[in-house]
């Protein structure tokens, strides 16, 4: 690849904004949560005999 002259430095780095980091941050978290959370239930239905 070319080297452009662009470090692998994160894009977070990049952003003037900390309230857009902070908010991408918290969105990416809640996601992160809702995903864990609806694998796990499905795991434990899936356990209990629930889902068959």
């Amino acid at each position: 690849m070319a080297n452009l002259g662009i470090s692998n430095t994160h894009v977070n780095q990049f952003d003037g904004s900390k309230r857009a980091a902070k908010t991408r941050h918290k969105i990416q978290t809640v996601i992160h949560v809702a995903l864990f959370s609806a694998a796990f239930l499905f795991v434990a239905a899936i356990v209990c005999g629930i889902v068959v």
